[in-house]
């Protein structure tokens, strides 16, 4: 088994205690489940120490739980190892003087810890001496012979004298007699109390809870978690909230200053702001901000902060599996802390900051409960005046802070969850967006991180599209500052070296220092083809274009799909296949056995995973167009959701699917005729250089894919 020597102290099965760790190895014994756990090196064959069950592992520390006394069975070099242990079992003959020797030891305990009934519950005589042991004050030499007898009875006697020793009297009846410090705690305990201004049921229960205080044992376990309580409860911001300076002007100034484009998002919490200046108590609704990586979404909920001058608050919800990371663990585990909502606002120290939970899609959900059914109540303006956190058990009014979510899709929140928020759609930028992104906001932050920020370094336009198409793929700039970081890194090596450092940086010096090129984008096809459509694509790293390829040979009749089709991709295949053959009985295209024919539909870029519904109607126009022998016109892009009888329905990503067209040298995109609005409000926002065709079926794109107006021609066979 897994061992270790802990040297500063000593510890008594059936307790539990941490163990100052690197984060490496706290994770590797949480894995582990079980160590050993010795207090004297060197460990030698014969030596007792503990088995123990790994139960939580924090930053720098692992809590174990003492299982039962082990022996070692070999010798272990250095202060971790593993080493061979055997069980050292509690031996008890049950006699009347035993008995009445462990009666003895009980008549103490309820004068020494009258509140500690678990103590007296336990009915194993060498679990009960333990139990009893652990909550004594002893020194390190006492300690470590009462771990090393491993006979029972001879263990009861030793806690009995130990009991003995304590005038539990003394302490009870005058618990604050100068001098001692225990009364001191007490007393600035109960001045705290004094002078916090608290609600009534936080105050009762502090009351409740100093009247048990007074009457523990100072170095029992429960005097520690009692007063933990007590404090952090005082700790808490109760009425303790920031001024809200709200001019619209001036956040406007703020959030423009801070965030290009995002005309939508600004307006959204322009009018929220506006609201919480004329109603300084409404509740309002919470926001959570849908986009891809790195449009801004978390630092715009920095901004609103800025704005509105109130404290600012991020908690990751990426990974969280466990319930009590939302709500906190109630006070009778081992252990126990707040929940992290509670945590950060004691942390803000005041009632009413602005609060980002990030990465709400990425909650996570097992055996320990689930997170998500946890934050309804958080963020339901009209339940979170009276949240209860189960380790502090007193109902904290949440509806005055301000909570924002971020996520990167909506389709893994909980429909529940979804509904307690009002979504705002942060779409990726495009090229010229992060052209400007980058003009305006990242060279000079960059700039000033390495150092270069006193050089007079120009960018050409030229230079930053190289940087933004050939070199980052992304709806983001996050690579895209990386880039320019890494041009500042090299920078300043060429000048720490007394080197010379370009004062302008064209394309040439782009390539010189970032090496060659590392993304490709798919360009239009230099002139029609049989068989090969252009379809559009949304990525999380913005749009794309997408060639689908068919062909045909002599087969069975099946149908074959490749590049790394989806489920939902390949169905709108099969229904597209599905529309050609129904279609043959009115002539639409020359009659086909398709019983003998096998049809390849391939999308290119294979180690790419392609899904969605939306090259539905483009894999239509590239079977219509192979049996027909008619070449598709390579200008026209095409994308849409293709039902059985033809119908097109609209599909999303409108934005990145244009602007990816554009960038790709297409001059049409033929579009389902329900994205219309989603044109207009892009056209608002950017320059579109590109003819759109809206159609409602397939019907309606039939004559606006070929260059050609020929009604029919043999089909391949």
């Amino acid at each position: 088994m897994f061992a270790m020597i802990v040297r500063d102290n000593v510890f008594f099965p059936h307790s539990s205690f941490s163990i100052k760790v690197s984060p490496e190895m706290a994770a590797l014994l949480k894995e582990q489940g079980e160590l050993a756990v010795f207090f004297r090196p060197p460990v030698t064959s014969g030596d007792i120490g503990l088995r123990c069950l790994t139960s939580e592992a924090r930053d720098s520390e692992i809590v174990v739980q003492g299982l039962c006394r082990v022996r070692a069975l070999e010798r272990m070099d250095g202060d971790v190892g593993d080493v061979n242990i055997a069980d050292i079992p509690d031996w008890y003959e049950k006699n009347l003087l035993n008995e009445g020797l462990i009666q003895g030891v009980r008549a103490l305990v309820k004068l020494v810890f009258p509140n500690s009934v678990n103590l007296l519950k336990e009915k194993t005589p060498g679990v009960f001496a333990d139990m009893v042991a652990a909550n004594i004050e002893l020194p390190q030499q006492e300690k470590m012979r009462y771990l090393f007898t491993p006979d029972c009875m001879t263990r009861i006697k030793l806690v009995f004298g130990y009991l003995n020793r304590i005038n539990p009297r003394t302490q009870r009846a005058n618990p604050a007699k100068p001098g001692n410090p225990m009364a001191e705690e007490i007393k600035e305990l109960e001045d705290r109390i004094d002078s916090t201004p608290l609600p009534e049921d936080a105050l009762n229960q502090l009351k409740k809870e100093m009247s048990r205080l007074k009457y523990m044992h100072q170095h029992s376990p429960e005097y520690t978690v009692s007063r933990s309580y007590i404090e952090f409860v005082l700790d808490m911001p109760w009425e303790t909230r920031t001024e809200d300076f709200i001019e619209i002007d001036m956040a406007k100034d703020v959030l423009d200053r801070e965030h290009f484009n995002l005309k939508e998002a600004k307006e959204r919490i322009l009018e929220f702001l506006a609201v919480k200046k004329l109603k300084a108590d409404s509740k309002g609704s919470i926001i959570c901000f849908i986009g891809p990586p790195g449009v801004g979404k978390t630092s715009l909920g920095k901004s609103i902060a800025e704005a509105m001058g109130r404290k600012y608050i991020r908690m990751s919800l990426g990974g969280i599996r466990d319930e009590a990371e939302i709500r906190g663990h109630r006070r009778t585990y081992i252990g126990a802390m707040p929940g992290r909502i509670i945590k950060e606002i004691q942390r803000s120290k005041t009632m009413n900051p602005v609060f980002i939970l990030d990465e709400l899609d990425k909650l996570g959900k097992d055996f320990r409960g689930d997170p998500a059914s946890a934050l309804l109540e958080v963020l339901d303006p009209e339940q979170n005046f009276s949240f209860k956190d189960n380790y502090m058990e007193i109902a904290f009014d949440l509806s005055q802070v301000m909570f924002i979510a971020t996520a990167n899709t909506a389709e893994t929140i909980p429909v529940t969850l979804l509904d307690r928020m009002e979504l705002i759609d942060i779409p990726g930028y495009s090229d010229e967006e992060k052209l400007n992104i980058a003009r305006l906001h990242l060279i000079g932050k960059k700039a000033a991180s390495s150092g270069m920020d006193k050089e007079p370094i120009t960018f050409d336009d030229d230079a930053l599209m190289l940087m933004i198409s050939r070199y980052t793929m992304e709806s983001g700039v996050r690579e895209l500052e990386r880039k320019i970081e890494s041009l500042f890194r090299k920078f300043a090596k060429s000048k720490a070296s007394n080197k010379e450092v370009p004062t302008r940086v064209n394309c040439e010096i782009v390539s010189k220092y970032l090496g060659p090129v590392t993304r490709y984008k798919e360009q239009a096809m230099e002139s029609d083809s049989i068989g090969v459509a252009t379809g559009l694509a949304w990525t999380p790293a913005g749009g794309d274009i997408l060639l689908i390829e068919v062909s045909s040979m002599p087969g069975t009749g099946r149908i074959e799909l490749t590049g790394n089709m989806g489920n939902i991709m390949q169905e709108s295949a099969r229904i597209a296949m599905a529309y050609i053959k129904s279609r043959i009985a009115d002539n639409f295209i020359e009659p086909v056995d398709f019983s003998k024919v096998d049809v390849h539909i391939h999308v290119p870029a294979g180690a790419i995973s392609k899904d969605g519904p939306s090259a539905g109607l483009a894999i239509l126009c590239a079977l219509f167009s192979y049996f027909q022998a008619r070449p598709l016109r390579s200008d026209t892009a095409i994308t849409g959701e293709l039902t059985l009888t033809g119908r097109v329905l609209p599909v999303g990503g409108i934005k990145e699917k244009i602007l990816a067209a554009q960038r790709a040298g297409i001059t049409r995109v033929i579009l389902p005729s329900k994205n219309e609005a989603d044109v207009i409000k892009l056209n608002a926002d950017n320059n579109i250089n590109i003819e759109i065709i809206y159609v409602n079926s397939f019907n309606d794109a039939a004559s606006l894919i070929f260059r050609d107006i020929m009604n029919s021609v043999p089909a391949l066979v």
